[in-house]
């Protein structure tokens, strides 16, 4: 009888050898052929599902983005019961912190995609791939931001657009330092930045071109 094969699982597996391939060698080394050793199957299994080591690439950063997208989605669904007990700001805060390399896992998943965002300069679909995963994180931002809203934990005066570009520069940032060097930017130092962040958007401002008379 005939070996049935998963093709999901299939795929899995392909795009968990890119990345591990990714994280040794680089990302050009993830070809078809150094892809078909990594996983021990043969060229043609692989060539089955991707003919081109561009095809190969681009499945692995979905599949990359789509793992981090199911843990923070289940993150999500955790952090609605404590903004619906008061818990507002941490329930913002631990969100948030889903978003950023802080263990070794979530480092390995950042040093990866860092690799393919440095590809997107040559593909045009990896890099329309890297916009959709931004605007996943300003999407997220914005979310977070509407709660805080809602639940009268951030001022009035604060423009949800401005702010939400804020808090997704601040995120970027730090991950850049949480990956470049993070002797400097432990858990403990990015969890404290992150709160007073969120702390502050209960003050009142006035942002440039505001009329002051108001």
């Amino acid at each position: 009888m005939p070996v049935r094969i998963d093709h999901a699982e299939r795929r899995s597996l392909l795009a968990q050898a890119v990345w591990r391939i990714t994280l040794r060698d680089g990302l050009r080394e993830a070809s078809v052929r150094g892809v078909a050793r990594e996983a021990e199957l043969a060229t043609g299994s692989v060539r089955y599902f991707f003919s081109t080591q561009d095809e190969l690439l681009r499945f692995a950063m979905r599949e990359l983005i789509d793992k981090i997208g199911r843990r923070i989605t289940a993150g999500a669904e955790l952090r609605i019961a404590d903004a619906h007990e008061g818990r507002v700001v941490e329930a913002a805060l631990a969100l948030l912190l889903e978003l950023l390399p802080l263990d070794e896992e979530r480092r390995t998943e950042a040093l990866i995609y860092q690799a393919f965002v440095a590809e997107a300069a040559n593909d045009s679909v990896i890099a329309e791939i890297r916009r959709e995963a931004d605007d996943g994180v300003r999407q997220q931002c914005l979310h977070t931001l509407d709660s805080l809203v809602e639940f009268g934990c951030m001022a009035a005066s604060r423009e949800i657009e401005s702010e939400t570009e804020r808090l997704h520069a601040l995120l970027d940032g730090l991950t850049a330092h949480l990956l470049a060097r993070p002797e400097r930017a432990s858990p403990a130092r990015v969890e404290g930045l992150l709160r007073i962040h969120l702390h502050e958007l209960r003050v009142p401002v006035r942002y440039p071109g505001d009329d002051p008379s108001i």
